[in-house]
């Protein structure tokens, strides 16, 4: 009997240092701290999804200086959300909560607050994001605080 108490602490014990895939957190992780861009697509082929991707990846500086972490869910296909793969159940609730059809693609601008600031069903202008952005008060402070040139 105690060999086996000693066995399932030892087994329990070795269980913490197996490896567990890393998955997306909740959007409502990133409040305060990061503006989610979300990209719903149905698929990871759809042509406007490539073509958006094509434009974020040349614009890191100015996402990350706007503290822009990107979601991309898709219908059919892995979705992901701040790099980290996400569940199929995970990506679904999302698509619920801001009503986006399977079939749909659309591209939200979800503010540090949690609050949807932008909603588009097209490939959108990244300087009218940035510019939107830009605006907003917390945006304004945090220009004040650490300013950054993308351009150099």
């Amino acid at each position: 009997m105690m060999m086996h108490k000693l066995f399932n602490l030892i087994f329990l014990n070795l269980m913490c240092f197996v490896a567990i895939p890393v998955s997306a957190r909740a959007l409502s992780d990133f409040e305060w701290q990061n503006r989610p861009l979300l990209i719903f697509a149905p698929q990871m082929q759809d042509q406007r999804l490539q073509q958006l991707n094509e434009i974020l990846r040349n614009k890191s500086c100015a996402l990350d200086d706007r503290d822009i972490i990107i979601g991309v869910i898709v219908t059919q296909g892995p979705s992901s959300l701040a790099n980290q793969t996400m569940s199929v159940r995970k990506a679904e609730l999302i698509r619920h909560e801001y009503k986006i059809q399977a079939d749909q693609f659309a591209v939200l601008l979800i503010g540090k607050d949690g609050g949807e600031k932008l909603r588009l069903y097209e490939i959108p202008d990244l300087s009218d994001i940035f510019n939107l952005i830009d605006g907003m008060p917390m945006r304004q402070t945090e220009m004040l605080a650490s300013p950054v040139d993308c351009n150099t």
